[in-house]
């Protein structure tokens, strides 16, 4: 989870974009997999304190892969690389929350009875 200032939000989501670029021009399988998984969402309401939310949903995430933007970026971008990362980092209002989340009912008449562990 994201919380981005209001008026950083373009910022945000131009990095979120060359993210997306990076990801496309890789040789790494891996990365090819990342982008093939990877979603980004933005709240249509502002959240806490009038800042946005923008939610990272990996499904499946690719296990063992590094997902730090840093990296991401470094590889396909080396010679943006600080200036990227400056409005990414200055872009949020609160530290990013990192949540793994573990599925304990689906609602779905054709769910199976139990959520597998």
């Amino acid at each position: 989870m994201n919380l981005i200032k209001p008026d950083k939000t373009a910022d945000f989501e131009m990095v979120m974009n060359r993210v997306k670029d990076a990801l496309a021009k890789s040789d790494n399988p891996k990365r090819k997999q990342m982008a093939l998984s990877w979603r980004v969402f933005k709240g249509l309401e502002s959240g806490p304190g009038g800042n946005y939310v923008y939610i990272f949903w990996f499904d499946p995430p690719v296990k063992e892969e590094d997902y730090q933007i840093t990296s991401i970026l470094g590889e396909a971008f080396p010679n943006e690389l600080q200036d990227l990362w400056a409005k990414f980092s200055q872009s949020f209002a609160n530290p990013q929350v990192m949540l793994n989340l573990q599925m304990i009912l689906n609602m779905s008449p054709n769910a199976p009875a139990t959520v597998p562990k």
